[in-house]
């Protein structure tokens, strides 16, 4: 895991009725020196650190070493402030097709604040 207890803590996790659904609450470190560079004095969480989490999220879901093969929609609405909004929700949705590949969606939010709406593929590596 590239960012897990380093960039942030996973705080909560809230299985769905299924295996296809699950909720993750986390904790980002504000003081990481991604933000340093993304940027002094006004932290954004890098789009692409948003995706690596969700990457592992899913990866911890599953089991499985995944990489992300298709982003089919990626909407940032809201930006990520690690002082302003440390505690964010993870809420995923994935569906298995095939015997390498899982499609998925997630929200991520803070209580009613949605940051970012994405769906895409992973593949599965191991």
């Amino acid at each position: 895991m590239m960012f897990r207890n380093n960039l942030y803590s996973i705080k909560h996790i809230l299985a769905g009725d299924d295996s296809s659904t699950f909720s993750v609450t986390l904790e980002l470190n504000p003081s990481h020196e991604i933000f340093l560079g993304h940027f002094p004095d006004n932290p954004i969480l890098p789009g692409v650190c948003t995706l690596q989490i969700l990457k592992e999220l899913v990866a911890d879901h599953t089991g499985h070493e995944l990489m992300l093969s298709k982003a089919s929609s990626i909407k940032y609405l809201t930006v990520i402030n690690p002082v302003i909004n440390n505690i964010i929700s993870f809420n995923i949705r994935i569906n298995r097709y095939g015997t390498d590949d899982l499609a998925f969606s997630a929200v991520i939010n803070n209580d009613s604040v949605v940051f970012c709406r994405l769906s895409g593929e992973f593949r599965i590596l191991t």
